[in-house]
């Protein structure tokens, strides 16, 4: 189980180091197997935005920028393709130490330089950049940056034992925390959606001991091409979850925070309705990974009128899948015997 330090101190946030939070819980059964920062130590870097461009007089690939970060107006000599006017991005200011670099002021082909726009890559945020860190525009120009990415944080790998399944998502973990310091636990305030529509899905369950518990949402006029919020981006990433869209980075977030799988299938893609059974012997499905397997009979599945459409608890099917043309869904919510 991997999770950043800072969304689990969100439950519970105990007046203790994170190498103190770390070894707490190995005394306690939940063994850290690795803490890692998030960012490398670095500072004095704020975001700033690109107010004027020229060209640089003695090189092609060169622009001369105009940055304000605030408090004042710097002049930074960048060659990043995606610098422009109007961008927000990192900036280094002179005195900076980044991975492997001083900034320092300079004279670039002749022209002064006091700073540096900064990638991914010169963060040590990623292991290769094409341009610019692009910052939404929304960003408060002058902000520090390990502030506005919430770069001052840790993930935590576990190393769980298989009685642990509690703590497969953070509450789990929240509530041993809480045991463990004695700090409170202060969970999330949830608005609960209104039913608006009377459609339903019929579901029926013929695996009752595999699966006592099936649950169901049809959700009408979804945008399948929002954009997932950056915070949720970022909890996902340093939890080993790449994001995908808004509609499976949500089924994922939930996961991960609340330990619940969750799966959305597209409403108009299904035929009639779901039913949880166990598979026919080879009977086939196509999974979102575009591997096509034969079942076993002692393969719980979710299954509609066409076959077989999830491996239940363990994968969803691609002939059913959400993708950016989807509108309707139905969201599943289900527990299944270990």
């Amino acid at each position: 189980m991997q999770f950043s330090e800072n969304w689990l101190r969100q439950f519970v946030n105990p007046a203790i180091s994170s190498a103190d939070l770390s070894h707490a819980l190995t005394m306690a059964g939940l063994e850290v197997e690795e803490m890692t920062p998030v960012a490398p130590a670095f500072g004095n870097i704020v975001i700033g935005e690109i107010i004027e461009t020229f060209k640089h007089p003695d090189a092609d690939r060169l622009q001369v920028c105009k940055v304000n970060i605030g408090k004042e107006i710097l002049q930074i000599v960048c060659g990043a393709s995606n610098a422009r006017v109007g961008l927000k991005a990192p900036c280094a200011l002179v005195g900076a130490e980044l991975p492997g670099i001083s900034i320092k002021a300079a004279k670039v082909r002749g022209v002064e330089s006091f700073g540096m726009m900064c990638s991914a890559k010169e963060l040590g945020l990623a292991a290769e950049a094409s341009g610019l860190l692009e910052l939404p525009n929304d960003a408060l120009t002058g902000q520090d940056i390990r502030q506005y990415l919430d770069l001052n944080d840790q993930t935590l790998t576990l190393k769980l034992t298989p009685n642990r399944a509690d703590c497969l998502g953070i509450l789990g973990i929240a509530r041993d925390v809480a045991a463990i310091t004695g700090a409170s636990v202060t969970l999330p305030v949830l608005e609960v959606a209104k039913i608006e529509s009377a459609k339903v899905q019929a579901v029926s369950v013929d695996a009752m001991d595999a699966c006592p518990a099936y649950y169901g949402r049809l959700i009408e006029s979804v945008n399948a091409q929002a954009k997932t919020p950056d915070w949720m981006v970022r909890n996902l990433e340093r939890s080993g979850i790449r994001s995908i869209s808004a509609i499976v980075d949500i089924t994922n977030f939930v996961l991960l925070e609340l330990g619940q799988p969750m799966h959305a299938f597209d409403l108009a893609k299904l035929s009639g309705g779901i039913k949880v059974r166990f598979a026919e012997k080879d009977e086939p499905i196509k999974l979102l990974n575009n591997t096509e397997v034969k079942l076993a009979s002692d393969d719980l599945v979710i299954a509609d009128d066409s076959g077989a459409i999830a491996l239940a608890g363990i994968m969803g099917g691609e002939p059913t899948s959400v993708t950016d043309s989807t509108s309707n869904i139905f969201l599943e919510s289900a527990f299944f015997t270990p």
